[in-house]
């Protein structure tokens, strides 16, 4: 009977092993880089989407995250998680230019400032423009879907801009394309990060800084700044979400098309998040924060042109750029500009995705 027993215990436990060795193998954990902070809307849109895929793969892919350049900084990425030293994470065009000649169209001044058009628009345009694909693929990236940085504005210190002109003579901090712009117009460009422009507005070292919505209030920028012009000005969004393209290449076909959907679908909830951050963010500066009391005010239409005429020398340089790297610009631009075209006008007939 005992050894009857003995038996049985070790054919149960050879199942169990095996089980859970079964366990193991279905599981597969996925080390994300990201050099942001563990904190903001951003980062609560990234989480829901490691939160969606470990749900809608019963488990089978999870992420692991590595916040504040732990992992790697922010220059780094593009080719470190190409080169396998993590499977997925943020990477930023801008800081790497000459590696997204293609891409770097995203960057772009664009007349379409809302952040659901131009973020649905750029992810249309990476998923169905062949040159963009393979400017990703050489990088050994699988592009996976997009953010944005939303509308370009401006937060000064007691300067109220009713006009280009306005610009002339300030002392601003501006960034990529649209720092460029400010300074063709007159104002001297001052480098800082945006952690920086605090001090440097409290200080009288720069008169106004480059910012977006959302982000006035979490850098505190109405404590020393009382001037919001909302330029609504495009937007950054060479900022993509990528995976290792070989370790996106052995999952499964079925672990793809989750991933490849939930890309599409990270588009619409993170666009909503960032949109009503931003509300929320002009509602309180309005009605005053702690006593800090800020003035938001609307571009008039025909300067918002002239911002859009000034940028054009960029887009061709952009362009030839772009050319030089053996893609086809012009195609790619018209392209871009059809979707943008598009998404704008659905939003206008039909409203947000999630409104409807």
């Amino acid at each position: 009977m005992k050894k009857m027993n003995m038996g049985k215990f070790l054919v149960v436990t050879g199942l169990a092993i095996s089980m859970l060795a079964g366990l193991a193998q279905a599981e597969t954990v996925l080390t994300w880089t990201d050099g942001a902070p563990n904190r903001g809307t951003r980062v609560e849109a990234t989480i829901w989407m490691g939160d969606e895929l470990e749900k809608r793969t019963n488990g089978e892919l999870k992420l692991e995250y590595h916040w504040a350049g732990a992992l790697m900084k922010f220059k780094a990425a593009t080719k470190g998680i190409g080169a396998g030293a993590a499977d997925m994470g943020l990477i930023v065009a801008a800081y790497n230019p000459k590696l997204h000649a293609a891409y770097s169209i995203a960057d772009l001044p664009m007349q379409y400032s809302d952040p659901w058009v131009g973020a649905r628009s750029i992810y249309e345009l990476v998923k169905n423009n062949a040159d963009i694909q393979e400017e990703f693929h050489n990088l050994n990236l699988q592009y996976i879907t997009n953010i944005t940085t939303t509308q370009i504005e401006l937060i000064c210190k007691d300067k109220s801009l009713k006009s280009v002109e306005d610009i002339d003579g300030l002392k601003v901090r501006g960034i990529s394309v649209y720092g460029k712009v400010f300074s063709d117009l007159g104002a001297t460009p001052v480098s800082m990060s945006s952690a920086d422009a605090y001090q440097g507005l409290s200080t009288g070292l720069i008169d106004c800084t480059q910012m977006y919505g959302y982000a006035i209030p979490a850098f505190k920028l109405q404590e020393v700044a009382n001037e919001v012009t909302k330029l609504d000005w495009g937007a950054l969004m060479g900022m993509a979400y990528v995976m290792n393209k070989d370790v996106y290449d052995n999952l499964p076909d079925d672990q793809k098309a989750i991933l490849d959907q939930l890309g599409s679908d990270f588009i619409d909830h993170y666009a909503g998040k960032i949109i009503a951050g931003n509300k929320q963010a002009y509602e309180d500066l309005a009605a005053g924060i702690d006593g800090n009391n800020v003035n938001i005010v609307d571009f008039p239409e025909a300067e918002k042109v002239k911002l859009q005429e000034a940028s054009a020398p960029y887009i061709e340089e952009w362009r030839k750029e772009a050319e030089q790297a053996g893609f086809d610009a012009g195609k790619m631009y018209d392209q871009y500009q059809d979707y943008l075209r598009k998404y704008n006008d659905e939003r206008l007939d039909k409203g947000y995705p999630w409104n409807r």
